[in-house]
């Protein structure tokens, strides 16, 4: 009596098998990065003075135009109040030579100096009126010497550094202060270079903080011109709106960049897909309680999610397996575990 051989068949859990859906998918790539203040400034010393006050210690806000540091204005006075006396001197001058030409027209008309005499007196006169401009350009830069010992703050923001203690001899264009405004920050990554055509200002970052149990969003705003020499790689830069504060410069991020638009269509996950040596994609599809090898065509895929799009091969509903199966499972029976 002939011996009958069941066909074999494949057992396979509710967790080996997916449906094909339709949906709206976004290509995401993960980035890593640090933040970094929109706006800041290193305050520096304009003149060469002792240091008077420093009103303000790091962590403090401080507004535009307050008064922040004072410098000892001993010798800054000094120096206006010599220029200031050189000045008088230079007029009283000035007045002298003036009055000498003017007598002098008189007597050159009466034939009774020589045209050298009268030119001299001229000349005199017209040196004396010039050193009085200098004189005068020499008070404005020793006025400007003592307000350069008030030192007010260019722009709102953060003290982040204090450089200077009460006490210290600055000299000119030495740091004294260093201010950050955190209200608008800058996320700075860089992006490799398969996916550099795909980046467009506009774009949107998805990051997280270490620390921070929200997830924080950006906009790409700006994007470097040249490559990194040595991985080709591309900085970008996304603006934070941080208005609260909470996020503060030098942060390092972990996050994911939008590429291109959303496209709608069939997705599968990406572990279902499989390649033959041809190098097709293919996937398992369960069809009549058989196992059915159907070649496919890819589309975007989005490593975040780990869904890619396909847009031949399959139908919304079709199950896919999702377990890895020998290339030989063509044809053979499924049978789905209870």
């Amino acid at each position: 009596t002939p011996v009958t051989v069941a066909p074999a068949s494949l057992e396979l859990s509710a967790t080996d098998v997916t449906q094909v859906t339709e949906q709206s998918l976004q290509s995401m790539v993960a980035i890593t990065g640090q933040l970094q203040a929109y706006n800041y400034t290193t305050i520096q010393s304009e003149t060469t003075a002792s240091v008077a006050k420093v009103l303000v210690r790091e962590g403090e806000t401080v507004k535009k135009g307050q008064l922040i540091v004072q410098l000892a204005t001993q010798d800054a006075e000094s120096r206006l109040r010599q220029a200031e006396a050189a000045l008088a001197s230079a007029k009283a001058e000035s007045i002298l030579a003036t009055a000498i030409k003017e007598r002098n027209e008189q007597l050159h008309k009466d034939n009774y100096i020589s045209d050298i005499e009268y030119k001299r007196g001229l000349a005199e006169a017209a040196a004396r009126g010039e050193n009085v401009k200098a004189q005068m350009s020499l008070v404005d830069i020793a006025r400007k010497g003592v307000s350069n010992t008030v030192i007010m703050s260019p722009m709102s923001g953060i003290v982040s550094k204090r450089h200077i203690q009460a006490g210290q001899v600055v000299a000119m264009n030495s740091p004294l202060l260093d201010i950050v405004d955190l209200s608008q920050l800058e996320l700075v990554a860089t992006i490799t270079p398969q996916h550099v055509a795909a980046l467009k200002i506009g774009q949107e970052v998805e990051f997280n903080v270490q620390g921070f149990a929200q997830q924080f969003t950006g906009k790409v705003s700006r994007i470097n011109p040249v490559a990194d020499a040595g991985t080709r790689a591309v900085t970008f830069y996304a603006s934070v709106n941080n208005a609260q504060s909470l996020l503060k410069s030098g942060l390092f991020v972990q996050g994911n960049l939008a590429l291109g638009s959303a496209e709608q269509g069939l997705v599968v996950p990406l572990v279902a897909v499989r390649y033959d040596d041809n190098k097709h994609a293919y996937l398992w599809v369960v069809e009549q309680q058989k196992l059915v090898k159907r070649l496919i065509v890819l589309g975007m895929q989005d490593a975040k999610s780990g869904l890619v799009l396909v847009s031949q091969g399959i139908q919304v509903g079709d199950k896919v397996v999702l377990a890895q199966l020998n290339p030989q499972a063509a044809n053979m029976a499924v049978k789905m575990a209870e």
